[in-house]
């Protein structure tokens, strides 16, 4: 679908105009559910780049540091997805609502990049039958989160 405007802009009143279709808003919704189970039922591997790990190959900070700061880091990804999914049939956002959004998605890009095996020296993303529907996904939040980093950017 050719658009003429950016789905998430930035309005006059200082709101955000959010111009989504009712199948991608249903994806973000369903994403931001996603990956809060994700975030509450496991350790999947598919969450390692929301936790990098801070002292390279140091075992023993590493783990310190997780002890510490991951539930700090999980309580705060789950407070922006439960605004994500809130606001997912909103016209309009808020400053606090849009940087919840650039938050989730950019989250959800990380973990469907994981399970794509998109690394930064990996131009070429091999797309099949088997994973076609999540590589659309990452593409259309790829698009989504660049229209509301612009829409911030404009604000500045």
């Amino acid at each position: 679908m050719a658009r003429s405007r950016p789905p998430i802009r930035a309005a006059a009143d200082g709101s955000y105009v959010v111009d989504l279709e009712p199948n991608e808003r249903d994806l973000v919704r369903a994403v931001a559910e996603q990956l809060k189970e994700l975030l509450v039922e496991t350790e999947s591997p598919v969450l390692r780049r929301l936790f990098p790990p801070p002292y390279g190959d140091d075992t023993e900070r590493n783990e310190g540091y997780a002890a510490l700061a991951r539930p700090e880091l999980i309580e705060h990804r789950l407070a922006s997805l439960d605004v994500v999914v809130a606001s997912a049939q909103a016209s309009t956002l808020d400053e606090d609502e849009v940087g919840a959004w650039m938050r989730s998605l950019n989250d959800v890009r990380l973990v469907l990049g994981t399970v794509l095996d998109v690394t930064d020296d990996d131009a070429d993303i091999v797309v099949d039958e088997h994973n076609v529907a999540t590589y659309q996904a990452y593409e259309l939040l790829g698009y989504l989160l660049e229209s509301v980093v612009q829409a911030r950017s404009d604000r500045l």
